[in-house]
């Protein structure tokens, strides 16, 4: 079935703002937000309200429908869920020279608008209804693992903006914002981040709003949705920085490489050493050194070039990481017959190797194996 949406009486002229509300069963709120809204719109503020809900259930349709208000429209997605996606489907209907992007479940007060097109009004890139700025705060008895969990999410998003609150869902900016759309890729319920790093904003105000408890509904913060946002930090960083985030990863792996190597090494002279020589462990130790390496790079420095043939790849790792794989054999093979460094041989030659070859094998696997693009940008 495809995507439905009430007709609502169509303005003559753009107003001023549109105001986003994504919801998926949010009914019992909605006729109390949006008189709220009514009340903000009386005050002179020029606005209407696309409300985008994920086929509820919960008669959030009946609800709109009784409320009979020609400024607000009804949008219901029988074929996407999310929230994310929801605020993207409003933005390309939205009709508002800017927009504000609020939830249903009353947290956010909608008396703060004019004061969001007043920063935009100013030149503002983009406004955050934020908690943590003064004149801002949260609602008595929000709980400890809460406030925790925002701080540590705020502290996650630092490499992308100096906002207080990046995970304020009340927002505000202009509909121009995003020259083109494609680049969005949103995952998990909080839009603003995205939009900030992608939309290249360079003046963030933030306005102080007081965050309220929601007395209907059921929060949709889950295990999930924090694993979805650890994704989308994951994906801004790519995005943001595609060669950085490919290097770190690469040489945190080859690191890991290290204890891996050694490992190796000593479960095959403990398990084997009166069957298998000395270079034919150290052969066993390095390949299967160079598997674990090949099997997280592929996945964690080179992500964009996963959908290539995997033995192509498989060939041309193990061909590119021949030069520190000689080093670090030549190396263990000369420790090991000195008493002295002997038992560390195993780790002085993967450390040694991995130096070695870090930068060298980095550049070359980008280059020949894992050919692709980890960004536009990069």
């Amino acid at each position: 079935m495809s995507d439905q949406a009430d007709k609502a009486a169509s303005p003559e002229h753009a107003p001023e703002v549109t105001v986003i509300i994504p919801t998926y069963q949010e009914a019992e709120s909605l006729p109390q937000l949006l008189e709220r809204l009514g009340a903000v719109r009386r005050g002179g503020v020029d606005l209407n309200v696309l409300v985008v809900d994920d086929d509820s259930g919960d008669g959030t349709d009946s609800v709109i429908a009784a409320l009979n208000l020609d400024w607000v429209r009804l949008i219901t997605r029988t074929n996407a869920r999310g929230l994310s996606s929801a605020v993207l489907r409003g933005m390309r209907e939205a009709t508002g020279r800017s927009c504000v992007v609020m939830d249903a479940d009353l947290s956010h007060p909608p008396e703060v608008i004019p004061d969001f097109l007043e920063a935009l009004r100013g030149g503002a890139d983009f406004v955050v209804g934020s908690r943590y700025v003064p004149g801002g705060s949260t609602e008595d008895g929000w709980g400890v693992l809460r406030w925790i969990n925002s701080k540590v999410a705020t502290v996650m998003a630092r490499p992308f903006t100096s906002v207080r609150d990046p995970m304020s869902g009340f927002l505000g900016f202009s509909r121009e914002l995003i020259a083109d759309p494609s680049v969005l890729d949103p995952v998990g319920y909080k839009i603003g981040l995205e939009l900030i790093v992608k939309g290249g904003c360079t003046r963030v105000e933030e306005v102080p709003i007081h965050f309220s408890t929601r007395t209907h509904g059921q929060s949709k913060l889950s295990l999930r949705v924090q694993l979805q946002y650890l994704d989308h930090i994951l994906r801004l960083a790519r995005w943001k920085y595609p060669k950085l985030s490919s290097f770190v990863p690469f040489a945190a792996v080859g690191a890991s490489g290290v204890g891996v190597y050694v490992l190796l090494l000593w479960l095959l002279e403990a398990l084997a050493g009166g069957l298998i020589g000395e270079d034919f462990r150290i052969v066993l130790a390095i390949v299967g050194t160079m598997v674990w390496n090949f099997t997280f790079d592929r996945w964690l420095a080179f992500w964009y070039a996963r959908s290539q043939p995997l033995l192509g790849q498989l060939a041309g790792f193990i061909a590119v990481c021949s030069v520190p794989v000689v080093v670090n054999f030549l190396v263990t093979r000369w420790l090991i017959g000195d008493d002295f460094v002997s038992p560390a041989a195993g780790a002085i030659g993967a450390v040694t190797g991995s130096v070695a070859g870090v930068v060298f094998n980095w550049f070359v696997m980008r280059a020949v194996v894992f050919r692709g693009r980890s960004h536009e940008r990069g």
